[in-house]
């Protein structure tokens, strides 16, 4: 390593330990003299003093194979001098970003190893929020207090009310039944809300979910269209089936309870059945099972593979009650639910920290701090929390 690459990584530790509150009188006076040289060093700075900018900065040092890099970087120095200032380009634009990432990581790499380090902010839990998309294009941000006029919207009243949004259609009403008007309800991270259907379906919608539905059902069928998780309480009309579709797999109902659960990011689709019946479908292969009460069924998006087993179903509807419940849980799981409920990025420093098992009940309401410090009761993973960044390490 040259002296300038050395004098980088000395400048990267200095600057942690200012972050951290422990620079000696020497590394302060190393740090002013750093700062007084160029705008643009204090302006790096402070964007390690922005919780933000640092949790971004040290995911992506994580992602980088340093060693590899490092040599084939060596290897490419070692060939042809014909490229040697775009080379050397490369390296120092290569060696300037090692502050960042450095900082970070020694910010975060405490030596005592303590299971979890302060949270710099209280993380409090998901809340009752959303937005509302109207056929025509109007976007309305709903929580707890919103109290919105009621809308009409071909014939039906919408009613928005605290943390429900329902249809009613009127008895005198001049509805007609042409093309359906469609609304969209996108709840965000850290969300969740309640919707009653023109037909009296009721769903509960978990966070980072959207539904698009019609503000009133026309012909043979009612269908509805989920990227998400959501609980379905499904009005009985033997005439016309309720179906969810999403982008792999549909359900299909008569009347009953279950949870739809097609979050795009995670391997399976899942439908559990409280109670009821209902067929679900592959989109892709349109192969079909039929669910009784206490089943599951799960959707292999890679193989299209769709199959069914019996479950606990309190395990995968315990969420719109106000509880997390887990048994014999992978944390990578856990955390995928966590994380969207109180708005967090999870980083694993240890790739065998995912398969870690966790069985416990948690009460939603609780602030994330509260959570960890049930999950780490198993005492085989190291927990580091910055502003909303967890990083998760076995031991």
């Amino acid at each position: 390593m040259s002296q300038k690459e050395k004098n980088i990584f000395q400048l990267a530790r200095i600057i942690a330990a200012s972050l951290k509150g422990n620079a000696n009188d020497e590394e302060q006076r190393t740090l002013r003299e750093w700062l007084s040289v160029s705008t643009r060093n204090k302006k790096i700075y402070d964007e390690f003093k922005d919780g933000k900018r640092l949790e971004q900065k040290i995911v992506e040092s994580q992602q980088i194979n340093w060693k590899n890099d490092y040599q084939h970087f060596i290897t490419k120095r070692q060939r042809t001098r014909k490229n040697r200032r775009m080379k050397t380009i490369i390296r120092y634009a290569a060696i300037l970003t090692l502050p960042i990432v450095a900082a970070g990581i020694f910010l975060l790499q405490k030596n005592d190893r303590q299971t979890i380090v302060s949270i710099s902010e209280v993380i409090k839990p998901g809340e009752h929020k959303a937005v509302l998309i109207t056929g025509g294009g109007e976007r309305i941000t709903l929580s707890d207090s919103t109290l919105s006029p009621i809308q009409e919207q071909n014939g039906m009243i919408v009613n928005v009310t605290n943390n429900k949004v329902s249809y009613i259609l009127p008895e005198d009403s001049l509805c007609t039944q042409g093309s359906p008007i469609f609304n969209t309800l996108q709840i965000p991270r850290g969300g969740e809300y309640f919707l009653t259907l023109a037909d009296g379906t009721e769903v509960w919608l978990n966070a980072e979910t959207e539904i698009r539905y019609p503000v009133q059902f026309t012909g043979d069928k009612r269908v509805v269209y989920l990227d998400g998780e959501a609980y379905f309480t499904v009005a009985p009309d033997k005439n016309k089936p309720f179906t969810v579709v999403s982008t792999h797999a549909s359900v299909s109902v008569l009347g009953t309870q279950f949870n739809f659960r097609a979050y795009p990011d995670e391997r399976d689709v899942q439908t559990t059945l409280v109670s009821g019946s209902v067929i679900m479908q592959s989109e892709k292969y349109k192969q079909q099972i039929k669910l009784v009460p206490g089943e599951q069924g799960v959707l292999e998006k890679n193989s299209a593979k769709l199959m069914k087993q019996e479950v606990n179903t309190y395990l995968y509807t315990a969420w719109k009650d106000g509880r997390f419940a887990f048994r014999d849980a992978r944390l990578e799981d856990l955390f995928n639910i966590l994380a969207r409920w109180y708005d967090l990025s999870v980083f694993y420093q240890s790739p065998e920290a995912k398969d870690i098992r966790f069985t416990g009940d948690l009460n939603k309401t609780d602030d994330f701090k509260s959570i960890l410090k049930i999950i780490e009761q198993n005492e085989r993973v190291i927990f580091t929390v910055n502003q909303r960044t967890v990083f998760i390490q076995a031991k």
